[in-house]
């Protein structure tokens, strides 16, 4: 009895040995400082963390993706295939950068010592809890994230992007300068309406906000700025006709699509702004606008708003766009894109 007993038990154990590791995947998100980039292992690591960057992830910072970069960049000299991970460090060829090896106002190469955030998956063994795997599919990144809402208190600024030598531009007293580096941008001024403005017809005090990080050299370095320039639109940038969006949304009930979208006008205030889908053409519907008044006289000004709201019919099935396209019938039929947020 005893020999059947002890026979079995090892039998048993036997099995229970033969049997795979269970592993489990378990979501993760990290936001931290990053402490190494090696793009020959595909790795970042953060807070003592190495996580494994594929191709496939997204790389993205607040104004660019780099992936689209790294082919971008990548082709102009030869090497379409290179990497996105390496942008984030250093990208030369043939023992010289193809990118300023730090970006303005910091002594470290790249993005280390940036922040970064990344969603991914990690794989874990239940039995031991050993990390096997752990892979990024979207990484963002952005050397700080330094905020001044104020006003601009000194400028002078020689063109539109106020990014000439000698040009100054300041926020509360910082000086503030354009990020001039494919990886992260600046997009172009704007006014509280959405459309692009020119610097060097910029007065102060003028309130506003610039967006981007404040480096070792005292200068806040952005990637965006907005100024309330008022409503005579000596400012802008293109004195012709223009529509902008200030934001889109899309909610897909089955047969109808309920879509919001607002934005502005200028040259003519009033008229008709139509939206469409870009890549069907699918109409969804037109709204008119309203004429901005001058706060101070009461007056008419250049500028109109909108805000379109409807339940729109989906008879095709044809769902929520991706992106949504505003044409002004009354300025000449310019037009607008802007990304179409999805709920």
């Amino acid at each position: 009895m005893i020999t059947r007993l002890t026979t079995l038990a090892l039998a048993v154990a036997g099995l229970s040995l033969a049997q795979p590791a269970m592993a489990v995947d378990v979501p993760v998100t990290l936001e931290g400082a990053i402490e190494n980039i090696v793009p020959a292992d595909d790795t970042i690591t953060v807070m003592g963390i190495t996580v494994t960057v594929p191709r496939t992830a997204n790389i993205t910072t607040p104004t660019a993706n780099i992936n689209q970069v790294a082919a971008d960049v990548g082709a102009s000299v030869g090497r379409p295939n290179i990497k996105p991970l390496v942008l984030l460090r250093r990208f030369r060829d043939s023992g010289v950068d193809v990118l300023p090896a730090n970006l303005p106002g910091r002594s470290e190469l790249g993005f280390l010592g940036a922040t970064a955030i990344i969603e991914g998956t990690a794989t874990i063994n239940d039995v031991t809890g050993a990390i096997e795997a752990l892979v990024a599919t979207d990484v963002f990144t952005e050397p700080a994230e330094n905020v001044i809402v104020g006003a601009v208190v000194s400028v002078s600024c020689s063109t539109p992007m106020c990014d000439a030598p000698g040009d100054v531009l300041s926020m509360l007293g910082t000086p503030v300068s354009p990020i001039d580096d494919p990886r992260m941008p600046t997009l172009a001024p704007m006014d509280d309406f959405g459309f692009a403005i020119d610097l060097s017809q910029v007065t102060v005090p003028s309130p506003g906000s610039v967006g981007g990080y404040y480096g070792n050299d005292a200068t806040m370095h952005y990637h965006t700025i907005n100024l309330d320039v008022g409503t005579t639109g000596a400012t802008l940038l293109n004195q012709g006709a223009e529509v902008a969006i200030e934001r889109a949304s899309c909610r897909d009930r089955g047969a109808l699509l309920e879509i919001e979208i607002r934005g502005a006008v200028h040259d003519p205030a009033s008229g008709t702004v139509s939206f469409s889908d870009p890549v069907s053409g699918f109409v969804l519907g037109s709204v008119t606008t309203d004429v901005v008044l001058d706060a101070v006289t009461n007056l008419p000004t250049r500028f109109g708003t909108y805000r379109f709201r409807a339940d729109v019919n989906d008879a095709g099935g044809l769902g929520c766009p991706d992106t949504v396209q505003a044409t002004a019938i009354n300025g000449g039929g310019v037009t607008a894109t802007f990304p179409m947020t999805i709920n």
